[in-house]
């Protein structure tokens, strides 16, 4: 599983939308939609506030699934 696929899991078992993710980490929804997507990748700071909002490590967030 890559990050982008992780962010929207995340996302979408909290059942959030892109505009509500956004909104709260003050990113617009299509930069969540490039991210979840794999097209862009968040930078460091976008990466700690995505952990520390659902509140799981980075190494959590980070770390490659299958």
């Amino acid at each position: 599983m890559t990050l982008g696929e992780k962010l929207r899991k995340i996302r979408k078992e909290k059942d959030m939308t892109k505009l509500e993710l956004g909104t709260a980490l003050n990113v617009p929804k299509e930069r969540i939609k490039l991210y979840e997507i794999g097209e862009e990748e968040p930078s460091d700071f976008y990466l700690t506030s995505f952990a520390k909002y659902f509140n799981i490590s980075m190494d959590e967030l980070l770390k490659e699934e299958e």
